[in-house]
């Protein structure tokens, strides 16, 4: 017997998926709390309530995904469109109906932001995420970029080095071709469906489509820098990284992320507010909070000018 669902809510970028006529997808992974089909180039992410919400994501019921995705395999069928998901081998049936709609783009333009104040929360999460100590991914390069100390390096953390510098560097000076050549080399770069590299050129470039109209400290916009990004990485990383990375290019970011950039407006005195934030989002899987964080972190850092 099939069973159906109404959604708890979903991301705006997706709604097109729902509302044209059927196709067929198929599932990509299953995890615990979540699992991504792929629709052509299109991602959708299907998670728990207790999730917080990603830029392509439908949230159901807790009690519903933990009696889904055990039976969910990959390879599966799936199919969208007018207005509906069903897992034929699931009996399951999905629909948007009144379901809220989640906006992944924060309004950066409904505030006021000051240089000096956004700048000071900047060292402040650059010493946070120094203290945390993480041992995986790219986010021990923070002592190097930002607070000169040595670090016994990786072959990971070695070959990434030189690209973290270039791209904050080029960026800053507009540089066509050094941003490419940075992206190239950070795309795809470490483990997982969202290697660390990857997951750093979000947080970049998200900084630079949404802030750098706001915070340049020459008042040049930096926003077409995020879609060079996007279009630089796509054909060098995974399909999941890659549809985070064209969200990113739009100023589309996960919840946790883009609650904490809208916390850089507040006054410095907020600082208890700002690592809060900061706390929830470098909480985010294995290693994808603390390198997202980073990537975020060295596009403020381009936005005040050069970089050594």
């Amino acid at each position: 017997m099939a069973v159906s669902f109404i959604a708890e809510d979903y991301s705006r970028p997706i709604q097109p998926l729902f509302s044209h006529g059927a196709q067929v997808g198929i599932v990509h992974s299953v995890f615990k709390k979540a699992t991504n089909i792929t629709f052509n180039e299109t991602l959708l992410a299907l998670l728990s309530d207790e999730l917080p919400r990603m830029p392509n994501s439908v949230r159901l019921r807790s009690v519903v995904t933990d009696e889904l995705l055990p039976k969910m395999q990959p390879g599966m069928e799936v199919y969208v469109g007018n207005d509906a998901l069903i897992i034929p081998s699931c009996d399951f049936s999905l629909f948007l109906s009144n379901a809220p709609v989640w906006e992944p783009r924060p309004d950066v333009s409904a505030y006021k932001w000051n240089n000096e104040t956004v700048a000071k929360h900047t060292r402040l999460l650059t010493q946070f995420l120094a203290k945390k100590q993480l041992q995986d991914g790219l986010a021990p390069l923070v002592e190097v970029l930002f607070h000169k100390q040595s670090l016994q390096e990786t072959p990971l953390l070695h070959m990434a080095m030189p690209k973290l510098r270039l791209l904050a560097q080029a960026s800053w000076r507009q540089n066509i071709a050094g941003i490419e050549e940075a992206t190239r080399g950070l795309a795809g770069l470490g483990p997982g469906l969202t290697p660390s590299g990857d997951d750093v050129l979000c947080g970049f470039a998200a900084i630079m489509k949404l802030l750098s109209p706001q915070l340049s400290s020459d008042s040049q916009s930096r926003k077409h820098i995020a879609s060079i990004i996007a279009t630089v990485a796509k054909p060098r990383t995974t399909n999941v990284s890659a549809v985070l990375l064209e969200h990113a290019s739009r100023g589309e970011v996960a919840e946790q992320f883009g609650s904490l950039l809208l916390t850089l407006r507040l006054p410095a005195e907020e600082c208890k507010t700002v690592l809060k934030a900061a706390d929830r989002a470098q909480a985010f899987g294995a290693s994808s909070g603390g390198d997202t964080l980073l990537g975020m972190l060295l596009g403020l850092r381009a936005l005040e000018g050069e970089i050594d």
